[in-house]
């Protein structure tokens, strides 16, 4: 007992612990009055407005209790019989389960309960977590590699396709076209009113090698970065898996790492959910101190 004492002084100098004893407190509470209700002599079940509210809000996963509410006052008579019956059934079932002690015996019903805890426990964690600036540098300076900004590219083409006109007279078509492309001076906008249509865009604006991959395929996407921008010159052919490309590339970014202000608000939620995950796993680690485990298997069994 004195040991068991020591351990929850422990736990209690978390603020999380102590909420989160707080919080398994009050589920036990619920869980014992629960089932004394499910398991008693008159089998009342009571079907009132607070009940319904919650089992649609459950159900519904997306009404918030001023929704509920609405939702619950307008339906018509039909639609709210329908409501209480799934809500006794429910109900009945429920206790059922309890009655047969699943609660205690079904492992899919205790992962759930568990499941149930740690979301518990995440959601408070991360309520109650908060990085100072300090921290926040701290984080940045040893994660900067985790926020590096892609290399962008942003060209406009013209495509000829090789299903439609073969391999070889596609190249032939791209080639001619270059030489009145350039000829003509056409420019960024008027793209489209050249060539076939393509599966997928005809604009790319400030587009990550993966997105342009997976268009063209990494081996024309490769190429398309290796080009340099020049609005008033159209390139290629660029072959695809689809045909072939004439290209006018009139921006591109290399690759960086950014300063901090510039993705302060994505670090900052990174760093505080990875101090909350520290921070609930110490308060369960507290939670399993007070508890003594009798390991009466010193090894697995052998298959």
């Amino acid at each position: 007992m004195r040991a068991f004492g020591t351990n929850m002084r422990k736990v209690l100098k978390d603020p999380l612990a102590h909420f989160l004893v707080l919080g398994l407190g009050l589920f036990a509470v619920f869980a014992w009055v629960s089932k004394d209700d499910a398991s008693g002599d008159d089998g009342v079940i009571v079907v009132d407005r607070a009940a319904l509210l919650s089992h649609i809000q459950y159900h519904a996963r997306a009404f918030s209790p001023e929704a509920a509410s609405a939702h619950l006052d307008g339906m018509p008579e039909s639609e709210l019989e329908r409501l209480v019956d799934a809500y006794v059934r429910e109900q009945v079932l429920y206790r059922e389960a309890l009655a047969l002690g699943m609660d205690r015996t079904d492992h899919v019903i205790k992962h759930r309960l568990v499941q149930s805890i740690e979301f518990i426990t995440d959601d408070l964690a991360l309520r109650t977590t908060e990085v100072s600036d300090e921290d926040l540098e701290t984080y940045f300076s040893a994660n900067r590699e985790r926020y590096r900004i892609e290399p962008t590219v942003t060209f406009t083409h013209v495509f000829f396709n090789s299903e439609r006109h073969g391999r070889e007279e596609t190249r032939v078509l791209a080639q001619k076209k270059l030489a009145e492309l350039n000829r003509d001076g056409v420019p960024f906008t008027d793209a489209p009113g050249h060539g076939d249509r393509f599966l997928y865009l005809v604009n790319y604006v400030e587009r990550t090698p993966d997105l342009v991959a997976s268009h063209f395929g990494r081996e024309m996407a490769d190429a398309v970065f290796a080009l340099a921008p020049d609005a008033a010159r159209w390139v290629g052919p660029l072959e695809s898996r689809y045909g072939h490309h004439l290209l006018l590339v009139t921006g591109r970014t290399e690759e960086r790492a950014p300063e901090l202000a510039e993705v302060e608000a994505r670090v900052r939620a990174d760093a505080e959910r990875e101090a909350a995950e520290k921070r609930r796993d110490s308060a369960i680690q507290a939670l399993i101190d007070t508890y003594e485990v009798r390991r009466e298997v010193d090894r697995l069994p052998s298959g």
